[in-house]
């Protein structure tokens, strides 16, 4: 077996040099072929398309949080490797609806057992971007903007502009446009999820990643005790799905809004936005899960 690590160094708030000796350690047990990649924020997309031509893995692990599983994911597309996860990040939300292992030892034998491979729907936004696991507008888009320009790390560095985000997105009106009806929403936050779960691990959708299907859900009113009780976890602080109104199941949206917005994709900033189209990649990819 042929495996190619994509590591973002970068992830979460401790070092991965133990987990990646670790999983040094069981490739030679196993016999198994690694290469280890890891990521430098230039030239990522073509270094890691190269490595696949050369390589020619057999599956690619993506070693970090939801962003490094859009790099890994978008350059699979068109593909038949199948994509493996290894959640190193401060948040996994793909990794936590997909039920990946979080304890060490499960882990490290996930990325090695041989498993079936299941499709995986991906988000296209705006002709341009992919979505693996959550985008969305107003709040989050803020904190995200926030705390990329602090280069803050960790939850506690998100949680300092929880206040401000709050206080300072104003209430935003938008017109949502599916291939089933023509919505006039507000609210502070417009979510647009390709999974059903956030990274706190609260279920918020019925949907999954190979339904073909996304949803859209809106935070019609925000209150400072909904982000108290919400424990800050990072770019997903909304734990309780009662603070977002009905569910919007569609393949295709239009959403037209009334000002410019902060506008996020798995947790990277993309900038402001007043106006998105999203489009469902039904089994874009394929994805190796337990």
């Amino acid at each position: 077996m042929k495996i190619l690590f994509v590591i973002n160094p970068n992830s979460g708030v401790s070092s991965n040099n133990a987990t990646i000796a670790r999983i040094q350690e069981t490739a030679a047990l196993k016999n198994a072929s690694i290469n280890i990649l890891y990521t430098t924020g230039k030239r990522d997309d073509e270094m890691i398309r190269e490595e696949i031509n050369l390589y020619k893995p057999d599956r690619v692990v993506a070693g970090g949080g939801d962003g490094t599983i859009q790099l890994v994911a978008r350059n699979l597309i068109g593909t038949d490797i199948p994509i493996v996860l290894l959640p190193l990040g401060s948040a996994n939300g793909l990794a936590t609806s997909l039920n990946i292992p979080s304890e060490e030892n499960a882990l490290i034998e996930y990325l090695f057992a041989s498993m079936p491979a299941m499709p995986l729907d991906l988000l296209r936004i705006n002709d341009i971007h992919i979505c693996v696991h959550l985008a969305d507008i107003g709040i989050n888009g803020m904190m995200v903007k926030e705390y990329e320009e602090a280069g803050n790390s960790g939850m506690i560095g998100y949680a300092r502009h929880v206040i401000h985000a709050v206080k300072e997105t104003p209430l935003l009106h938008y017109t949502i446009k599916t291939e089933k009806e023509t919505l006039a929403q507000e609210g502070y936050m417009l979510a647009f999820a390709n999974a059903n779960m956030y990274g706190t691990g609260i279920k918020i959708t019925e949907g999954s990643v190979h339904d073909g299907m996304f949803e859209i859900r809106n935070i019609p009113k925000i209150s400072w005790t909904d982000f108290i009780k919400a424990g800050l976890t990072k770019f997903n602080i909304f734990i309780d799905k009662h603070m977002f109104t009905d569910v919007i199941s569609c393949t295709f949206a239009e959403v037209f809004i009334d000002q410019k917005v902060d506008f996020q994709i798995d947790g990277e900033y993309i900038g402001e936005v007043n106006y998105l189209k999203i489009e469902m990649l039904p089994s874009a990819i394929s994805i190796l899960i337990p």
